[in-house]
């Protein structure tokens, strides 16, 4: 069941486009309350932003608070921003416009670094999120995106395990064991050991332990109980 947020505008052209392929690809939605997210299917999380919103997020900030708790909530999240970027840069420009007292010599100056943050915006979340991001042309490619993704079976992947480097100290190998599970950083890897005091003691947490830590979130928690408790390993990180 797609669940559309019912607090999205009405007669929001990107919610109409939605329904209307979900109609067309027979997906069976309905509209409630989100505390999370515009759109949900099963445990796949979508937030779809307008290139002017998706600045205004990234310069607020708003927008790493809002994958945060995506990820803290569901397994699977996607960020969709629609529109051109100039388009989007000359919006945001008027809106600041009225809130702050700013020279017409200062927006100018203002569109390559509003490109920069844009483009950077979706560079991070690329490299530094689980979530995965889209940018297409307008709202009609977002709906299609999002309902092809709804109407798609998830393809079964083995968790791909971690290689263990030869290092000096326990410690060391400690946190380079950690590292290698993607999306764990060596300060979240850090963290862990200083919290649970070992591997072995990380894996016999639960998610929502894991979750305790700054900057570990569902998917992730969850990524790293299933390597670090995969069968062949246990042996390896009861001696760490």
């Amino acid at each position: 069941m797609l669940v559309i947020d019912s607090r999205e505008k009405k007669g929001s052209k990107l919610v109409e486009l939605v329904e209307s392929e979900a109609l067309k690809m027979k997906i069976p939605y309905e509209k409630k309350w989100l505390e999370i997210g515009d759109y949900v299917y099963d445990d796949v999380c979508f937030e779809a932003k307008s290139a002017h919103d998706f600045i205004n997020s990234v310069m607020s900030k708003r927008m790493w608070t809002q994958l945060d708790n995506m990820d803290r909530h569901y397994e699977t999240n996607i960020v969709i921003i629609y529109g051109s970027i100039d388009e989007g840069i000359t919006e945001y420009k008027k809106y600041i416009k009225t809130k702050q007292k700013i020279s017409d010599r200062q927006h100018a100056n203002w569109s390559i670094k509003l490109k920069n943050k844009f483009l950077g915006g979706i560079g991070r979340i690329t490299l530094d999120t689980d979530a995965k991001a889209f940018w297409v042309s307008n709202e009609q490619e977002a709906a299609l995106i999002i309902a092809s993704i709804c109407k798609m079976k998830p393809i079964e992947r083995k968790v791909i395990r971690p290689e263990i480097f030869k290092r000096i100290s326990t410690d060391d190998l400690r946190v380079d064991l950690l590292t290698t599970i993607k999306g764990l950083s060596l300060d979240k890897a850090n963290a862990l050991i200083k919290r649970f005091g070992s591997i072995m003691e990380i894996g016999e947490q639960t998610e929502k332990e894991l979750q305790d830590i700054d900057g570990i979130g569902r998917t992730l928690a969850r990524r790293i109980l299933n390597v670090l408790n995969t069968e062949e390993k246990v042996k390896i990180w009861m001696k760490i």
